[in-house]
């Protein structure tokens, strides 16, 4: 009898030292990841949350009442993913299991979503075909205005000139929403003022090739983009001088590491030497174990503790480095090397920083 009570005893059954212990041994504060979703949501969804740092994977039933084959949009605030269907969009908090309702939409599917939360508005972007803009506002009691206004419909002399990027990920940078070209070419809307976008063109001289761009702020507050070739070279990291608009290359970090390849990009300092200026894409050459555990938070830091049956706990990084996952490193002179043989972790999947989760 006692055999089988003690196999339906929960982590919340443990002592105070012991949980103490197994959160020192697995804390994910500075150290992010990112959470794949099934591909077809049900009350009942299942997260897996890929570590770089111990190379495994963690998965996380929660109660999430998602649209069906909802897509993520972006992460904001640590475990907060917008997502939705074609006409349904959710904020939803993932460790919780909390869901925000957006107001429904009648344009079609968005492929982004960007967050100011200064003016308490939402920002669906539409790049298949051009570039349309729509916000839904969320007053000061929370409530949700109906209905979505529209901002900006690209006209047909504009499609003509630029062409956005499919893998754009737009930035709310200084006010202004910035939207990358295939080209090099950058769209600006100022949203302050509501004015009609800008479009300016590929700078001069601009050598850099992509397939994909992906833009973000800095922990600086600098505009950057991290563009990546075909096969995952070349890898160029660069910041826009906003007094002549033009790219600049840099050769480092800062010691941050970049995470990339997601919707969302992050910029994460970290005192872990061997991530430093290393830029990671959601690509690996072998799987990692899978252990399945609760998402608890404690003195405000979020922790994964494994479930009953699942006693192996990683103690420490791992020791290859990185080679696990497609990474390339800054400011060495090193060809980056080619995703040839990397799987993509999931067509779904977004990068999260458990340490803003406070």
């Amino acid at each position: 009898m006692e055999a089988a009570t003690s196999q339906r005893r929960d982590w919340s059954s443990l002592s105070v030292d012991v949980l103490a212990e197994i959160l020192r041994r697995i804390k994910w504060s500075g150290h992010p990841s990112f959470g794949l979703v099934c591909r077809r949501w049900q009350t009942t969804a299942s997260f897996r949350y890929y570590s770089p740092y111990y190379h495994k994977t963690f998965k996380v039933d929660t109660k999430l009442a998602a649209p069906p084959r909802a897509k993520i949009f972006c992460a904001t605030g640590g475990l907060q993913l917008t997502l939705g269907s074609r006409k349904k969009l959710v904020i939803a908090d993932i460790g919780t299991g909390a869901v925000c309702e957006l107001p429904p939409t009648s344009r079609p599917r968005f492929d982004f979503a960007v967050h100011d939360d200064a003016v308490g508005r939402v920002y669906g972007v539409k790049v298949a075909d051009g570039v349309d803009v729509s916000h839904a506002t969320r007053l000061r009691n929370g409530e949700w205005l109906v209905g979505w206004e529209v901002c900006h419909l690209m006209d047909q002399h504009n499609r003509t000139f630029f062409a956005p990027s499919p893998d754009c990920s737009p930035v709310l940078h200084d006010g202004s929403l910035y939207i990358m070209g295939t080209d090099g070419q950058l769209l600006v809307y100022n949203l302050k003022h509501n004015r009609r976008p800008q479009i300016f063109g590929k700078p001069r001289g601009f050598r850099f090739k992509f397939k994909a761009c992906y833009l973000f702020e800095s922990d600086q507050r600098e505009l950057m983009a991290a563009m990546v070739g075909h096969q995952g070279t070349p890898v160029n990291i660069v910041k826009l001088n906003k007094r002549t608009m033009e790219w600049e290359k840099t050769e480092s970090l800062d010691g941050s590491s970049l995470f990339t390849g997601t919707p969302t990009t992050m910029m994460k300092r970290t005192n872990i030497k061997w991530m430093q200026d290393k830029i990671f894409l959601p690509r690996l050459f072998d799987w990692p174990e899978t252990i399945v555990v609760d998402l608890v938070q404690r003195d405000n830091e979020l922790a994964f503790v494994p479930k009953l049956g699942f006693t192996h706990l990683p103690t420490a990084k791992d020791e290859n480095h990185g080679i696990h996952m497609w990474t390339c490193e800054l400011g060495h002179g090193e060809e980056a090397r080619s995703i040839w043989g990397a799987k993509r972790v999931d067509n779904n999947s977004i990068w999260v920083d458990f340490g803003s989760s406070s």
